[in-house]
Protein backbone atom coordinates (compact mmCIF):
# COMPACT_ATOMS: atom_id res chain seq x y z
CA UNK A 1 0.00 0.00 0.00
CA UNK A 2 2.82 2.41 0.86
CA UNK A 3 4.43 1.86 -2.57
CA UNK A 4 1.13 2.50 -4.36
CA UNK A 5 0.63 5.74 -2.42
CA UNK A 6 4.21 6.78 -3.21
CA UNK A 7 3.74 6.29 -6.95
CA UNK A 8 0.34 8.00 -6.90
CA UNK A 9 1.99 11.01 -5.26
CA UNK A 10 4.76 10.93 -7.89
CA UNK A 11 2.23 10.68 -10.70
CA UNK A 12 0.27 13.66 -9.38
CA UNK A 13 3.52 15.61 -8.99
CA UNK A 14 4.62 14.70 -12.51
CA UNK A 15 1.35 16.06 -13.90
CA UNK A 16 2.09 19.46 -12.38
CA UNK A 17 5.66 19.62 -13.70
CA UNK A 18 4.68 21.20 -17.00
CA UNK A 19 3.51 24.43 -15.34
CA UNK A 20 6.81 24.69 -13.46
CA UNK A 21 8.86 24.06 -16.61
CA UNK A 22 7.05 26.69 -18.65
CA UNK A 23 7.63 29.54 -16.18
CA UNK A 24 11.29 29.00 -15.24
CA UNK A 25 12.99 32.44 -15.10
CA UNK A 26 16.66 32.97 -15.93
CA UNK A 27 18.99 32.66 -12.94
CA UNK A 28 22.64 31.93 -12.17
CA UNK A 29 21.49 28.64 -10.65
CA UNK A 30 18.46 26.71 -9.49
CA UNK A 31 17.69 25.09 -6.15
CA UNK A 32 15.06 22.45 -5.47
CA UNK A 33 12.64 23.58 -2.80
CA UNK A 34 12.12 20.67 -0.41
CA UNK A 35 9.76 21.86 2.29
CA UNK A 36 8.73 18.54 3.80
CA UNK A 37 11.97 16.64 3.16
CA UNK A 38 10.12 13.45 2.17
CA UNK A 39 11.07 10.75 -0.35
CA UNK A 40 8.11 11.72 -2.47
CA UNK A 41 9.12 15.37 -2.53
CA UNK A 42 12.73 14.48 -3.34
CA UNK A 43 11.60 12.22 -6.19
CA UNK A 44 9.30 14.95 -7.48
CA UNK A 45 12.19 17.44 -7.53
CA UNK A 46 14.32 14.96 -9.45
CA UNK A 47 11.48 14.45 -11.94
CA UNK A 48 11.19 18.24 -12.40
CA UNK A 49 14.92 18.47 -13.06
CA UNK A 50 14.72 15.61 -15.54
CA UNK A 51 11.78 17.25 -17.35
CA UNK A 52 13.63 20.57 -17.60
CA UNK A 53 16.71 18.76 -18.89
CA UNK A 54 14.71 16.84 -21.51
CA UNK A 55 13.10 20.11 -22.63
CA UNK A 56 16.57 21.61 -23.08
CA UNK A 57 16.13 24.10 -20.24
CA UNK A 58 19.16 22.85 -18.25
CA UNK A 59 21.44 22.06 -21.20
CA UNK A 60 23.55 25.22 -20.98
CA UNK A 61 23.00 25.86 -17.31
CA UNK A 62 26.07 26.13 -15.13
CA UNK A 63 26.11 25.01 -12.38
CA UNK A 64 23.71 22.06 -12.33
CA UNK A 65 20.47 22.38 -10.39
CA UNK A 66 21.19 21.99 -6.70
CA UNK A 67 19.34 19.68 -4.34
CA UNK A 68 20.17 19.99 -0.65
CA UNK A 69 18.73 17.26 1.56
CA UNK A 70 18.81 18.03 5.27
CA UNK A 71 15.87 16.22 6.78
CA UNK A 72 15.30 12.59 7.55
CA UNK A 73 15.61 11.77 3.84
CA UNK A 74 19.38 12.10 4.06
CA UNK A 75 19.16 8.33 4.63
CA UNK A 76 17.98 7.79 1.05
CA UNK A 77 21.58 8.26 -0.07
CA UNK A 78 23.23 5.74 2.25
CA UNK A 79 24.55 2.73 0.33
CA UNK A 80 23.02 0.30 2.84
CA UNK A 81 19.54 1.62 2.06
CA UNK A 82 19.80 1.28 -1.71
CA UNK A 83 17.27 -1.54 -2.01
CA UNK A 84 14.54 0.51 -0.26
CA UNK A 85 15.32 3.65 -2.29
CA UNK A 86 16.37 2.22 -5.64
CA UNK A 87 13.99 4.26 -7.82
CA UNK A 88 15.00 7.59 -6.26
CA UNK A 89 18.73 6.78 -6.10
CA UNK A 90 18.89 5.53 -9.69
CA UNK A 91 17.23 8.70 -11.01
CA UNK A 92 19.48 10.88 -8.84
CA UNK A 93 22.61 9.04 -10.00
CA UNK A 94 21.64 9.33 -13.66
CA UNK A 95 20.86 13.04 -13.43
CA UNK A 96 24.06 13.62 -11.49
CA UNK A 97 26.09 11.77 -14.14
CA UNK A 98 24.52 13.91 -16.87
CA UNK A 99 25.43 17.09 -14.95
CA UNK A 100 21.77 18.02 -14.47
CA UNK A 101 21.77 18.02 -10.66
CA UNK A 102 24.24 18.44 -7.85
CA UNK A 103 23.06 16.64 -4.73
CA UNK A 104 24.33 17.42 -1.24
CA UNK A 105 23.26 16.17 2.15
CA UNK A 106 23.58 17.84 5.53
CA UNK A 107 26.57 16.75 7.64
CA UNK A 108 24.75 17.87 10.78
CA UNK A 109 21.86 15.49 10.05
CA UNK A 110 24.31 12.71 9.21
CA UNK A 111 25.94 13.23 12.61
CA UNK A 112 22.58 13.05 14.37
CA UNK A 113 21.98 9.77 12.54
CA UNK A 114 25.42 8.47 13.55
CA UNK A 115 26.55 8.17 9.91
CA UNK A 116 29.62 9.38 8.06
CA UNK A 117 30.59 10.41 4.52
CA UNK A 118 31.89 6.97 3.49
CA UNK A 119 28.36 5.57 3.72
CA UNK A 120 27.08 7.86 0.95
CA UNK A 121 27.00 7.10 -2.75
CA UNK A 122 29.96 8.70 -4.58
CA UNK A 123 27.76 11.15 -6.51
CA UNK A 124 26.43 12.76 -3.30
CA UNK A 125 28.28 15.68 -1.71
CA UNK A 126 27.93 17.15 1.74
CA UNK A 127 27.41 20.58 3.25
CA UNK A 128 27.97 21.47 6.92
CA UNK A 129 24.37 22.59 7.56
CA UNK A 130 21.68 22.17 4.88
CA UNK A 131 19.31 25.05 5.75
CA UNK A 132 22.22 27.51 5.87
CA UNK A 133 23.47 26.29 2.49
CA UNK A 134 20.04 26.83 0.95
CA UNK A 135 19.90 30.37 2.37
CA UNK A 136 23.42 31.09 1.07
CA UNK A 137 22.55 29.92 -2.44
CA UNK A 138 19.41 32.06 -2.52
CA UNK A 139 20.77 35.20 -0.81
CA UNK A 140 24.41 35.26 -1.90
CA UNK A 141 24.44 33.41 -5.21
CA UNK A 142 21.04 34.54 -6.53
CA UNK A 143 19.73 31.02 -7.09
CA UNK A 144 16.02 30.59 -7.68
CA UNK A 145 13.80 27.71 -6.66
CA UNK A 146 12.68 25.43 -9.47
Amino acid sequence: MRIAAFFLCVLLSANSIMAVAEDLPEAPGYLAQLELQTSEELYSALLRAEMLFLEGRFLDQLPPATIVVHGPQVGVFFKRQYQQNKVVVDLAARLSAFGVVDISVCETRMGVMGRDRQELFPFVGTVPFGPAEEQRLIADEGFLYF
